[in-house]
């Protein structure tokens, strides 16, 4: 007899009731807080200095309170706390004589206030950020309702004080950014017609398509002419490569003809890589779609390309193969943080991807938990008393501070968005300071390789990097590495990368046998797969010279010359960054060093040097 009996409706019924229940008890929770903060920045006209440090710390005492609380569907409880947080400090840093004004209408624009508190870093220019953030609030309030991220990501990136801006360096020529106001206009006004509207992402990633340093005008004609069919890799080579500048020096045309550097001026008189690049990049933001000018330089000439977005569907990814030629595809990218303005390498964006996959909401926890851990690592979280807040769907035994709790926190938020680096950054600093013990280290080793490392091994790689490198006991080290070398065989250049740490880690610990093993696997397996094989060889010489046997780096150079794959165009300058290149002009060094001049001669002529 079957035991099992369909349900009734009316117990259908009650078990709706009792779910809709238990998700406005849990709402409730969130509800209250979002109340309690509004009320928090919402302060008496008359306020002084110390009654708002007073609500801040008031502010500062819900957050604890929230983060130590809130349950795992509650997330956005702590997303306003440390949103309103953010802006908190934003208001108080800049020492602004409108702080209660400023709070207020930070208080009236919750969606922004969201977006920015958690974007917000201290390496920020707190007065400029708050000078357009207000300037957004009062001159276009609906339009910051409506695309709050984008608001959030222009403030960030063009944050520069009065009469300054944001500017970039493509070789003789400093395009400078222009009016904000304009700028996040002209993307408001063709949101519909972009290839990704703004709304579609969040604002870590728009910083990528605000970061522009052309006018609106500029913009609109790029948007105007290529928004049915973006196709950002022809882009780059639609500008002609200016040759007479390139093999005759002569002064670039787009240089040198009248009239300011912009894009319709690059499209009609061409350039070199950088000004492709720059104009591929260009044209990308200018349809919504984040990119970046990237380069990266060899022995000699250094090259830029374009890394871009391409999404389908939700599934976003990181291009950064347009323009780049042979010579770099196994070179580390550079580009420029647009909110920082400091160098980052192509790894640590591409993870973003990650949180253009999912829903804003989920990127919002992922930064919101990366601001409470962030504290709890610094010392500056302690657990508040009792609220008077419903603690329907609260954990039932609050968070601590202690090291498993702060993993917990984040573990929990990078599940659903593994794209936000500050919080995989907080793991390496306890990692730093000791905190983390050795099933730990495993364990967040694991971690990133299941949720980064598919689709963004350069990042996984980097975070592997630093985590491993911060363990003490050289054989643990080694294990450690021993495994990271079997997570990239489908990348042979990271590959070998891990094996020329090992060989930094037996030389540093005086174990040369085991150093030389570790190098020279680099040089027998992946002598065609990137640059580190030269650094391997130099080590190799290196650890030859400590120990009197200078000579015998002859043979191995003459061996790896021979293996080595010769580049397809030795006449180009490009040539020079090749492994080919590198090892023979080392080899010409080694001959001639050991007195065979005439064999270093003819290396050389073979190269064309």
């Amino acid at each position: 007899m079957n035991r099992f009996r369909p349900l009734t409706l009316a117990a259908l019924a009650l078990m709706t009731l009792f779910t809709a229940r238990a998700t406005a008890q849990r709402d409730q929770f969130v509800q209250q807080v979002s109340e309690r903060v509004t009320d928090l920045l919402t302060l008496p006209e008359q306020s002084s200095r110390k009654d708002q440090e007073a609500r801040q710390g008031k502010l500062l005492s819900l957050a604890n309170y929230v983060s130590a609380h809130a349950g795992p569907r509650q997330t956005a409880a702590m997303v306003e706390c440390e949103g309103a947080m953010g802006v908190f400090e934003l208001v108080l840093t800049s020492r602004s004589d409108n702080a209660v004004d400023q709070l207020g209408l930070f208080a009236s624009h919750p969606g922004f206030r969201r977006e920015l508190g958690l974007l917000v870093k201290e390496k920020d220019n707190a007065y400029g950020v708050l000078a357009l953030a207000s300037t957004l609030m009062t001159q276009r309030s609906v339009q910051v309702e409506q695309y709050p991220a984008l608001a959030a990501a222009m403030c960030v990136v063009h944050d520069a004080q009065s009469g300054d801006a944001f500017e970039r360096r493509i070789n003789e020529n400093s395009p400078k950014s222009h009016d904000p106001l304009e700028t996040f206009d002209f993307f408001v006004r063709n949101a519909r017609t972009m290839s990704i509207s703004p709304d579609q992402l969040p604002a870590i990633a728009l910083v990528f398509v605000v970061d522009v340093t052309e006018s609106a005008q500029q913009l609109q004609w790029a948007h105007d002419r290529y928004r049915g069919n973006p196709a950002i890799v022809d882009r780059f080579f639609e500008i002609q490569y200016d040759e007479q500048h390139f093999l005759q020096n002569k002064p670039k045309k787009v240089t040198s003809e009248p009239g300011d550097y912009n894009l319709q001026k690059i499209q009609r008189f061409g350039g070199v890589c950088a000004d492709q690049a720059y104009f591929a990049t260009s044209v990308a933001k200018a349809c919504g779609i984040p990119s970046a000018y990237v380069w990266a330089s060899g022995a000699d000439v250094a090259h830029a390309w374009v890394g871009f977005v391409e999404k389908r569907g939700r599934r976003a990814t990181w291009n950064f193969d347009g323009g780049r030629y042979e010579a770099y595809q196994q070179l580390r990218g550079n580009l420029l943080d647009p909110q920082t303005l400091g160098w980052i390498n192509d790894g640590r964006v591409g993870v973003l991807a990650s949180a253009m996959s999912v829903r804003n909401d989920q990127v919002l926890a992922a930064l919101a938990s990366a601001k409470v851990v962030g504290r709890m690592n610094g010392g500056h979280w302690s657990a508040s008393e009792g609220m008077e807040i419903d603690t329907a769907g609260n954990i039932r035994k609050p968070r601590t501070g202690e090291v498993a709790q702060r993993l917990m926190l984040l573990r929990s938020t990078l599940g659903d968005c593994a794209g936000v680096p500050r919080a995989w950054d907080l793991v390496v600093e306890m990692a730093k300071a000791g905190e983390l013990d050795e099933k730990q280290m495993d364990v967040w080793a694991r971690a990133v390789m299941q949720l980064a490392g598919t689709q963004n091994q350069d990042f996984a790689y980097d975070f592997l990097v630093e985590l491993i490198g911060t363990v003490q006991e050289p054989q643990k080290q080694h294990e450690m590495w021993e495994w990271a070398f079997g997570q990239f065989r489908t990348r042979p250049d990271l590959a070998a990368g891990v094996r020329f740490r090992q060989g930094e880690l037996w030389s540093e610990n005086q174990n040369p046998e085991y150093a030389w093993l570790a190098y020279n696997d680099v040089v027998e397996k992946f002598i065609n797969e990137g640059p580190m094989v030269v650094s391997a060889l130099k080590a190799i010489s290196t650890l030859l010279e400590s120990n009197r046997k200078s000579a015998e780096i002859v043979p191995i150079l003459e061996a790896a010359s021979r293996r080595v794959n010769r580049p397809g165009d030795m006449s180009t300058q490009f040539a020079t960054q090749s492994n080919y290149y590198r090892i023979h002009m080392m080899l010409a060094d080694a001959y001639q060093r050991v007195g065979r001049s005439g064999d270093a001669q003819r290396i050389k002529t073979q190269l064309g040097v």
